[in-house]
C-alpha cells in the first residue's frame, strides 16, 4: 500500500483499500486488516479511514462480522444497484439513457440464448404479466410486472451478472420513469409482441419485437418528446 499521509480525501483511501483487496486476491469471507493496522500503513487518521470503510460497506464490498472484524463480501446484485443509483442522483436523464442503451445491447445480445432456452412455463408467466397490465393504472403496478417480465425472459441463462445488471437498470428506471408519460396501449403491445413471437417460436419476429421495445417514444412529463 502507498502512504497517503499527505492526501486528504477519504476516497483516495477507499481506492487504496479496493486495490489492496484485488492485489491480495481476497475472497468472500476473508478478513481485511484492523483499523489500527490500516491507519498506520496508510498514514491517515482513523476518522478518514472509517469514512473510506463506510463507503465500502455502503457499496456492499465489505461488512462487519461480530467477533471477526471486517470481511470481504460475496458479490450481490444489490451492490450493483446501489452503485448505479448513487451515480444517478440528480441526473437529468443522460446517465439513465446510457443505462438503457447498455440494457438494450445486453437484452438483444442475449436474445438468441434466450430464444433457444426459454420454456413454455416462462412464456406463460410472461403472458400473465401482459394480461395483468391490462388492468393497471398506477405506474408502480406496471413497473413490477414489467421488471418481472424481463427477468423471467433470461432466468434460464444462469448468468448472474446479466440478471444483476437488469435488476439494477430497473431500479434506476423506477425512479426516472415516474417522470415519464407513456401510452398504456403501447406498453402492452411491446410486451405482447414479444410473447407472441416466443409462443410461435419465430426468431425473426422475436428480434423485431425486442428492437421495437427499445425504440419507442416517450415524453418526460411537461417536457419535449425524447427517444
Amino acid at each position: 500500500m502507498k502512504n497517503l499521509k499527505t492526501k486528504k480525501l477519504y476516497l483516495q483511501v477507499y481506492d487504496e483499500l479496493r486495490h489492496y483487496i484485488l492485489k491480495n486476491n481476497l475472497k468472500p469471507g476473508d478478513k481485511i486488516p484492523t483499523e489500527m493496522e490500516l491507519s498506520q500503513v496508510l498514514g491517515v487518521s482513523r476518522n478518514v479511514l472509517r469514512e473510506a470503510i463506510k463507503t465500502l460497506e455502503i457499496l456492499g464490498v465489505v461488512s462487519s462480522k461480530p467477533g471477526v472484524g471486517m470481511i470481504v463480501n460475496a458479490f450481490s446484485p444489490s451492490s450493483l444497484s446501489t452503485c448505479m443509483f448513487l451515480n444517478l442522483i440528480d441526473d437529468r436523464g443522460d446517465q439513465f439513457r446510457q443505462s438503457q442503451e447498455v440494457r438494450k445491447v445486453l437484452e438483444i445480445g442475449f436474445a438468441q440464448q434466450c430464444f433457444d432456452s426459454i420454456t413454455d412455463n416462462q412464456i406463460s408467466r410472461m403472458e400473465d404479466c401482459v394480461n395483468a397490465m391490462q388492468s393497471f393504472e398506477e405506474y408502480e403496478d406496471f413497473y413490477d410486472a414489467d421488471a418481472y417480465f424481463h427477468r423471467c425472459m433470461y432466468e434460464n441463462l444462469d448468468n448472474k451478472m446479466l440478471i444483476a445488471f437488469l435488476d439494477s437498470a430497473w431500479e434506476c428506471d423506477r425512479s426516472f420513469r415516474a417522470k415519464v408519460v407513456e401510452d398504456k396501449a403501447l406498453r402492452i403491445k411491446k410486451h405482447s409482441d414479444i410473447c407472441i413471437a416466443l409462443r410461435e417460436r419465430h426468431y425473426d419476429a422475436f428480434m423485431a419485437s425486442l428492437v421495437f421495445h427499445f425504440t419507442y417514444k416517450y415524453k418526460s412529463a411537461g417536457t419535449r418528446e425524447e427517444e
